[in-house]
């Protein structure tokens, strides 16, 4: 009995044994536990991760191409397609417009006095809305076609119609065209809700026997982005951006640098897509100045789009003084620090056309 009873004890203390032994293996082992040890530091634990990351985006990018506009990169049948070039409303009682934080390049530049218009590209990306849609002015219709845009408008004055005709511009005018439609549930009232579709223009330009394929000479862009002190050593910082084009009417910039791209404003308030109700950003900002004149009594502008002047080149919270040039009205406006074209950052641009740089103010901090 009492050697049945040492038997017994035997083999209970030689498995509580076993067990620490196994649970001290287990503790000890470093492939097993998120503490770093000597082999595998924190920052070699990070570099895994960039690297995995590096796999994943090379993985999202296959088969993409770079796109001329914004440097990023689509599948090619994105590209494929002539860019939609859309005259966008910004009278106070169009706002908010839909379908901005998807184009590609956006203009603004002054029209009758107080208000300003935009000039949406869209070429990789398809909006579920586009509008307001507004009139055509002959400067318009020169940036519509440096991009080789379908150009979409309601109406426009008599030298806008002129140019139309005379540089054969490809357009879709909502006066005349089912491609367009308003929209009251906005609570917007006509002239200021007019909406389209990218599909629907296209579908429409394809009807009038207007060339499908884009032909036009793009832009030129880093491989990724990076500060603009890098390629040019007399830039500034450049945190906030002030546009000042009337009394009534300012446009302004406050750079997010965890985001690495500027938030728009529009007259104090922060300019939203109508869509999604989310602030526009921008990755790249060009400024440029041109000469302006007063047609007519009705405030018609001329803007000096053909010629050559000063600006300003603005991404990653830097400035860099440039100058630009374009040839004639179909011909790509072109920009320059000295004698070399600049390189934009990969992502969307704003290019705010102004009368005098002196009314843009760039604050550091």
């Amino acid at each position: 009995m009492i050697k049945k009873t040492f038997i017994v004890l035997m083999m209970a203390m030689l498995l509580f044994a076993a067990a620490c032994s196994t649970k001290t293996s287990v503790s000890e082992n470093p492939a097993e536990e998120t503490v770093p040890s000597e082999e595998n530091t924190p920052g070699e634990l990070e570099i895994i991760d960039s690297e995995e990351n590096a796999d994943d985006k090379a993985h999202e990018d296959k088969g993409k191409v770079v796109s001329p506009l914004d440097g990023l990169k689509y599948f090619p049948e994105q590209l494929k397609n002539r860019p939609v070039a859309v005259s966008i409303d910004n009278h106070p009682d169009a706002r908010w417009q839909a379908g901005l934080s998807q184009a590609e390049i956006i203009y603004e530049f002054e029209v009758e006095y107080p208000y300003t218009r935009y000039l949406c590209i869209f070429h990789a990306q398809e909006p579920e809305m586009i509008g307001p849609v507004r009139s055509a002015r002959p400067y318009i219709i020169y940036y519509a076609m440096e991009n080789d845009g379908i150009f979409v408008h309601v109406g426009g004055s008599e030298d806008a119609f002129s140019e139309i005709d005379r540089l054969d511009c490809p357009d879709v005018d909502g006066l005349y065209s089912g491609a367009m439609w308003r929209y009251y549930d906005t609570g917007k009232k006509a002239p200021h809700n007019m909406y389209t579709t990218v599909k629907s223009i296209r579908d429409e330009a394809a009807s009038y026997g207007y060339r499908k394929e884009g032909n036009f000479e793009g832009y030129l862009f880093n491989e990724k982005p990076h500060n603009i002190s890098k390629d040019y050593k007399d830039s500034i910082s450049a945190q906030n951006i002030n546009i000042t084009y009337n009394k009534s009417n300012t446009t302004s910039y406050e750079y997010d640098k965890e985001l690495q791209v500027y938030l728009r404003f529009k007259d104090g308030q922060k300019h939203v897509d109508e869509l999604d109700k989310k602030q526009l950003s921008t990755k790249n900002i060009i400024i440029i100045e041109t000469k302006k004149s007063v047609l007519d009594n009705a405030g018609r502008l001329y803007i000096g789009t053909v010629g050559e002047g000063r600006g300003m080149y603005i991404s990653n919270g830097e400035a860099v003084e440039i100058t630009w040039s374009k040839s004639k009205e179909a011909s790509r406006t072109k920009f320059y620090s000295g004698n070399d074209e600049i390189k934009l950052n990969p992502g969307n641009t704003w290019i705010q056309v102004v009368n005098y740089l002196d009314n843009v103010e760039i604050e550091k901090n």
